[in-house]
């Protein structure tokens, strides 16, 4: 059985500026079979949103020129149907608080375990039968 299939979550935009971190997440996906795309900034990023609509949204919170908080919001306000996670290696509460208040459903703390991810996504998916979620914190 396929996680991904039976989730739903078929095309994934990946954004990450270290290519060993890029490369082996975009491996991942596309073994198990999604349309992956990655991105390494932020310019990158919003071009990607813009030409393809995407069920899920990775993004790292360390990025050159803009971070991972400001671009998920940014690509939000583009693409508002898309599930946004952010990783990050600092999480901080107050990082937390201001990823819901700006529909990022959840931030996920580097190193991170793929089983980690999957369990954080079967919160959000499948999308489909269960109508969509808000950000966890959201009301």
């Amino acid at each position: 059985k396929n996680l991904y299939k039976e989730l739903g979550v078929e095309s994934i935009l990946l954004i990450e500026d270290d290519p060993w971190s890029r490369d082996s997440l975009t491996t991942f996906f596309r073994i198990v079979g999604c349309r992956m795309q990655s991105a390494e900034n932020a310019m990158e990023a919003i071009a990607a949103v813009s030409r393809i609509r995407f069920d899920l949204i990775l993004c790292e919170y360390q990025l050159p020129g803009v971070n991972g908080l400001i671009l998920l919001k940014m690509l939000g306000d583009i693409h508002p149907g898309g599930v946004k996670f952010l990783f990050t290696s600092y999480p901080v509460q107050k990082l937390a608080e201001e990823a819901v208040q700006s529909g990022i459903h959840e931030v996920i703390r580097k190193p991170f375990t793929m089983e980690t991810l999957e369990e954080s996504l079967m919160r959000y998916f499948p999308r489909g039968r269960q109508g969509g979620r808000e950000p966890v914190g959201a009301q």
